[in-house]
């Protein structure tokens, strides 16, 4: 194996991550015992163990009145449990209070004063608290009330960054060694951030709060070195205080997965998403017979071996995955080939269960490699060779600032319409009401048109159609097979024109209203021939998202 490949990525990722020390997150769990206190669950999780909580002590339920705090039922008492445990807590602030503004996000000066009062008097009581994380996705729907829940997104960045430095001010003043996390968003929303970074939110803040739940795995770490992008969150701790996964199966492998990527991005601080189930379907650490999940046992695995270790990235070309930690071991994922090991090389499931041979990759089930040292690729572990030339999902490009897919590798995406061709550029995520929470590929010109690594939104109609062309032209000549799908939403109102084609010429074309699965064999191109697959509106673009995916392999 050769890491070689890798190299321009790594070079991506260096000017901000490299700056942070790139080692295993350390995890802790979101539990919901300021909600609910159950001690057997609190038992179940120091048993685990887990030494790490977020968790609330809610404002309404402490504050009798103006400035008249008590702390006395076992919602408001319970981190007292925490410091004698050896556990600490991040204490999450986001809830009103009745008595100020009818219990809405706080606006007003005395609301927004008596908001951060609370969280002072609250790290002041519990010494086991040592950071305090304000605001829970401010910037969605679901957490903000009153008059704030339908305003503009800079109203809202302007009133977070009030409750921000109201709290960042107030708990400093009584525990200057408590960590402030800032942010407190859902998804890696770069446009919203930066409304935050341009109001003087950072100089309030320690560490910035991301829950990516719209972010795919493996472009955790690129979202991430895009949100770097922005001066003020360059060398700004990253702490992911919420990420799970909804499907019991994959569970293990989302938390092993994630957990690389977090650490190849310099995120210091990594929250499972629920410690106990919470009735929204996400995969709990601890079951309700208070044992310990395949999840759960993922979190020891991953908490025993690679918490603190330093990483570096050993992945072999830009459809694998691999995390070299230390001299503890590898964890290794990406399309689907053979592995081999060398004599004294253990392979674990993400549950720490032994895998018997014969070993193969997959994109969703990683490998746990450990040895008696560090593994060496070639010599510990070796891949069977990569047929895989372009992929549109792995190969995804967040071009920088003045950059635009002309020149990326593997499938160039582009918009293309009657007046011509238009390669794309990175588009803030969240810039504005309407658009996705993450780093896109778009147009200044046109943002109806949009390509995420999952989806596309292909804009115009049939009479002026804006077509989204994803188009690899071979280095040299090569047979290939063409595979993926095309799936359009249901709320398409006509479908979406799929055409493929060779050299601008069409070879094939669909009008797609339900999944088009793509399997196209020994496709011969000359060295310099472009080989392209086009999605267009049908009548109309309205509600044209449309799923996709596109790997090019060369042909057995």
């Amino acid at each position: 194996m050769r890491t070689i490949p890798v190299l321009s990525l790594l070079l991506a990722l260096a000017t901000p991550a490299q700056a942070l020390e790139l080692r295993g997150p350390t995890l802790a769990a979101a539990s919901n015992l300021g909600q609910g206190f159950q001690g057997n669950m609190l038992s179940a999780a120091l048993k685990l163990p887990v030494r790490d909580f977020r968790d609330a002590v809610y404002w309404d339920l402490v504050e009798q009145g103006a400035g008249l705090y008590r702390f006395e039922i076992d919602r408001t008492t319970y981190p007292d449990l925490l410091e004698p445990a050896g556990a600490r807590m991040s204490l999450t602030v986001n809830n009103g209070h009745p008595a100020y503004e009818g219990g809405h996000t706080p606006l007003g000066p005395a609301a927004v004063r008596a908001f951060g009062a609370h969280a002072a008097q609250t790290v002041l009581r519990f010494p086991a608290i040592d950071a305090v994380e304000v605001g829970n996705e401010f910037n969605s729907a679901n957490f903000v009330s009153g008059p704030l829940r339908e305003d503009t997104l800079q109203a809202r960045a302007e009133a977070y960054a009030a409750l921000l430095a109201s709290v960042s001010e107030q708990v400093r003043a009584v525990r200057p060694g408590v960590r402030i996390i800032g942010g407190g968003v859902h998804s890696i929303p770069t446009g919203y951030l930066g409304r935050l970074t341009a109001l003087g939110a950072a100089a309030h803040m320690d560490a910035l709060a991301l829950h990516p739940y719209s972010t795919p795995i493996e472009h955790l770490a690129r979202q991430i070195a895009v949100m770097r992008r922005d001066p003020a969150l360059a060398e700004m701790p990253v702490e992911i205080t919420e990420f799970g996964s909804q499907d019991p199966a994959a569970a293990p492998g989302v938390l092993v997965r994630s957990y690389c990527q977090m650490a190849l991005a310099g995120v210091s601080r990594a929250v499972w998403y629920a410690l106990n189930r919470r009735g929204d379907g996400y995969v709990p650490l601890i079951g309700p017979d208070l044992g310990v999940t395949p999840a759960g046992q993922a979190y020891r695995v991953v908490q025993g071996r690679f918490a603190g270790v330093a990483v570096e990235d050993i992945s072999p070309d830009p459809f694998t995955y691999a995390c070299r930690f230390g001299g503890v071991g590898v964890i290794l994922w990406g399309a689907e080939r053979t592995l081999e090991v060398a004599p004294g090389v253990r392979v674990l499931d993400p549950a720490g269960a032994a895998v018997a041979p014969p070993f193969r990759l997959s994109e969703t089930e990683p490998l746990i490699l450990t040895g008696d040292g560090p593994l060496v690729p070639g010599e510990d572990f070796t891949l069977a060779p990569q047929r895989i030339v372009a992929d549109s999902y792995h190969q995804f490009p967040y071009p920088k600032a003045g950059a635009d897919t002309s020149t990326v590798d593997g499938f160039r995406a582009s918009a293309v319409s009657p007046n011509g061709r238009q390669a794309l550029v990175t588009m803030p995520g969240q810039d504005r009401q309407g658009e996705p929470w993450t780093p896109y590929l778009g147009t200044p010109s046109d943002r109806s048109v949009r390509v995420l690594p999952e989806s596309l939104l292909p804009g115009g109609s049939a009479d002026f159609p804006v077509e989204i062309v994803q188009e690899f032209t071979a280095p040299e000549a090569m047979r290939l097979d063409l595979t993926g799908w095309i799936d359009p939403a249901e709320r398409s109102v006509d479908g979406v024109r799929v055409t493929l084609l060779r050299d601008g010429v069409e070879i094939e074309a669909w009008q797609v209203s339900d999944r088009l699965d793509l399997d196209r064999r020994g496709i011969a191109l000359a060295a310099g021939e472009r080989l392209a697959v086009s999605v267009g509106p049908g009548g109309t673009a309205r509600g044209d998202v449309t799923l996709y995916r596109l790997t090019l392999a060369r042909a057995e």
